[in-house]
């Protein structure tokens, strides 16, 4: 996925604003021989980068962490990874003769700095509080702010010059929880709203997903009745049928579009569904703005190519993934992906995520057998109920593995699921009330911590035969996980919701306890999830969760989501009492 995103890089020194640097105790004053001038910086909470000087005169050094040796490295720089936030750290270096060991360097303390601090919770219709769910964020290059979901209230607040100003109404398929339409809505660094628009016909539509393109334009994708807005000339201008409709939702089909990057212009849209049932939950975009979709399908879609991995559904319905043109005029590449599910299996929800070398990562839940799993894959079979099924495709379509993932209970996705690292790995974060998930030694939390499910959070090697880690997540409540991102300083980072109120949160935490029936929740594990530095619940007295995560160019986290509370902890106080079922909320959390 191309995501914009690197870590904001505070050297810290003596008076510096994050963590301190002080030299000093514990060794004597460094001989002509031994190493010099060790200075220390902190790229992030959890890790601290060790430069000294010594080159030529040492074949290797030695690197110590209070007093004890940590590393041997070649180098004149270590990176020293898996620390603890707001903690102090010691250090000297060693060089390495043919006659033995240095004079220690000199001796530096070095403190990382805290971790994360809520800047700003707010409702993304301050005003109004209209019903609005939030289903993604993104950051754009620049630091402004994304939202994408669906708007149900006519009140909606859009802004002057928006592509689209009136929730349309009217259809003849809204279901019983229409109609609503699309909305994007663009937030400034500051937190003011720049722009916001509708996007939608008189049924029921719904945006999943949210990806800035390389031009800055905004695409969303998610579900849609008859009537949405298509342009002329894309891969399926028309709606496709529905033999099979959802009660709540009425007719569908997926939907990808594309705005202007001042919401006022709807640059290309497009159908993509298929006769029977099905829509979009995820998409991303590579650097050359072409859109990756993936949603559970039957046996009508008409977007597979003829290089399929998997040219025909096997059972009632499989993962579609699809690869579309960036002006969505032509389909470059579509497979199905899975196996024979049980007669009445509820379809699964995938995720999608595109690496900057174009490799494709999908996942979506299966129940049946006969998925087209490869030699060496991780697990070449299902162990009982819904497994993940994940697969990884090259750049040029190939199917490099896929391989289940579960325990023998259900697992199951809902959105944004899946990340991958810069080696390639993946990353999967949802839920299973499987007790025999698979979990790896020094887990954070080895078993099921009970109730209907836990989360999962589990790491895969770049070639999908070995599980680097895993761990569950989780309380005697609820877990449900949506959202999940690599930052640069190694950790994971995982947002959802939880119904547990005896999860572990960190003293750094923004909300240490759980205020009532359903809370959001943030945690940021270590690359071996073995321990969480940040853990916190968000939320007031009644249902509040985190549906998507996503983290900015200068190392802002974004999470946001919905809530029924009337006491959601909002930075500027105010009622926060919905005017329906729901209102959607934002919080930035600054390292």
């Amino acid at each position: 996925m191309v995501r914009l995103i690197v870590v904001l890089f505070a050297v810290l020194s003596i008076g510096c604003s994050g963590g301190e640097v002080s030299s000093g105790g514990g060794n004597p004053a460094p001989q002509s021989a031994a190493p010099t001038g060790l200075s220390a910086a902190a790229p992030s909470s959890v890790s601290i980068s060790l430069k000294w000087q010594g080159a030529g005169r040492f074949s290797s050094f030695r690197v110590y962490r209070n007093d004890i040796e940590i590393a041997q490295t070649s180098s004149t720089s270590y990176l020293d990874t898996g620390l603890t936030p707001a903690t102090p750290y010691r250090y000297f270096v060693r060089g390495v003769t043919t006659s033995g060991l240095s004079e220690p360097s000199e001796t530096i303390t070095v403190t990382t700095p805290n971790m994360l601090r809520l800047a700003n919770a707010a409702l993304a219709d301050v005003a109004r509080r209209s019903y609005l769910m939030i289903r993604d964020v993104e950051f754009d290059g620049n630091g402004n702010l994304f939202v994408a979901g669906g708007a149900f209230s006519a009140d909606f607040p859009t802004t002057a010059g928006a592509f689209d100003r009136t929730l349309a109404s009217g259809g003849s398929s809204p279901g019983t929880a229409g109609p609503s339409d699309a909305f994007i809505m663009k937030f400034s660094r500051s937190g003011a709203l720049v722009w916001s628009t509708l996007i939608g016909g008189p049924n029921y539509d719904r945006a999943y997903a949210l990806e800035i393109a390389p031009d800055g334009g905004v695409i969303i994708a998610g579900r849609a009745g008859e009537g949405f807005p298509t342009t002329a000339g894309v891969v399926q201008q028309n709606f496709a049928g529905d033999t099979a409709p959802n009660a709540a939702y009425g007719r569908q089909d997926g939907f990808i579009a594309k705005l202007s990057s001042d919401g006022s212009t709807l640059l290309w849209s497009t159908f993509i569904g298929d006769t029977k049932s099905g829509f979009l939950r995820d998409i991303d975009v590579d650097d050359a703005g072409r859109v990756y979709a993936a949603g559970a399908f039957f046996g009508g879609f008409s977007h597979v190519t003829s290089n399929a991995a998997q040219g025909a559904v096997r059972g009632a319905h499989d993962l579609a993934y699809v690869r579309l043109s960036a002006d969505a005029k032509r389909i470059e590449y579509g497979t199905y992906l899975g196996g024979v599910e049980p007669a009445g299996a509820t379809p699964g929800t995938p995720s999608i995520e595109v690496t900057p070398s174009r490799e494709v990562l999908v996942a979506i839940e299966e129940g049946g057998s006969g998925a087209p799993t490869t030699p060496g894959a991780l697990q070449q079979r299902g162990a009982g109920g819904d497994d993940f099924l994940i697969a990884k495709f090259s750049p040029t379509d190939a199917l490099v593995y896929a391989t289940y993932l579960g325990g023998s209970g259900d697992e199951g996705l809902e959105t944004h699921n899946i990340a991958a690292d810069g080696s390639g790995r993946l990353a999967i974060a949802a839920v299973s009330a499987s007790q025999d998930y698979p979990t790896t030694q020094n887990a954070y939390q080895p078993t099921f911590g009970g109730g209907a499910s836990d989360a999962v959070i589990s790491i895969l090697s770049a070639d999908g035969s070995r599980l680097i880690a895993s761990t569950y997540f989780g309380g005697p409540g609820r877990e449900d996980i949506q959202g999940v991102r690599f930052a640069p300083d190694g950790l994971l980072y995982a947002s959802g919701g939880t119904r547990s109120a005896s999860l572990r949160t960190t003293s750094n935490a923004a909300q240490g306890s759980f205020a009532g029936i359903e809370d959001a929740v943030l945690v940021a594990f270590n690359s071996s999830l073995n321990g969480a530095p940040y853990v916190s619940y968000l939320g007031g007295g009644d249902e509040d969760i985190a549906r998507a995560l996503a983290i900015g160019l200068d190392g802002r986290i974004a999470i946001a989501g919905h809530t029924a509370s009337h006491n959601f902890p909002v930075s500027a106080g105010g009622s926060t009492v919905p005017n329906g079922a729901y209102t959607g909320w934002i919080a930035v959390l600054t390292p």
